[in-house]
């Protein structure tokens, strides 16, 4: 394992900028289950440092915007790495690889390579693959166009019956009076 080196000392931004971003990297990482400490450390500083590099070359936006964007990143490219056999766009690849890394479980089984293109383990990567291989077919855009619901006769009988209740308000009256003291006669007969 790697020494975990914290010298970190931003030229731009504030401590508590800084402190939030770093707090926000923490929750993201904290997303994949990464929850060996020294590793999400380690990968949290790392990302620090690079998005300490942007914020000094674009000061317009904040150090979390900054730090999520370079985490991001990260995981883009090392997820490239894995599933470079599949082509898939970048919003495809994160969401693959977040499912591919939980399926094959990662999370418990090699937090320690999580974003490390390097020391990736081979059976890492082909649990990963194999887990997305075997999820079941892609995601297709398929097409549908909304019909009328066909409840049958009783649609028929539905529509006649209102509008015969519409054309003649006493026959409406009548028809509620008769369903209000049915339902007050019912009551009367449970409490009596």
């Amino acid at each position: 394992m790697e020494a975990v080196n914290i010298q970190f000392a931003p030229a731009t931004g504030t401590e508590e900028e800084w402190n939030e971003a770093y707090a926000r990297l923490a929750d993201y990482f904290r997303s994949y289950q990464l929850h060996n400490r020294i590793r999400r450390t380690q990968l949290i500083l790392e990302t620090l440092r690079n998005a300490a590099k942007a914020h000094s070359d674009d000061p317009s936006r904040t150090p979390t915007a900054h730090s999520i964007e370079q985490a991001r990143l990260m995981l883009r490219e090392w997820l490239g790495s894995i599933y470079s056999d599949l082509n898939l766009n970048e919003a495809q690849l994160e969401a693959t690889g977040r499912l591919g890394f939980h399926l094959a479980g990662g999370p418990t089984r090699w937090p320690q390579f999580f974003l490390d293109e390097q020391n990736m383990p081979d059976d890492m990567a082909e649990a990963m693959r194999s887990a997305i291989r075997t999820s079941g077919p892609g995601m297709q855009v398929s097409k549908m166009t909304p019909r009328d619901i066909d409840l049958g006769m009783f649609t028929d009988v539905a529509d006649d019956t209102f509008d015969r209740l519409g054309r003649h308000p006493v026959l409406r009256y009548s028809v509620l009076a008769v369903i209000v003291a049915s339902v007050l006669g019912y009551l009367y007969s449970l409490f009596t």
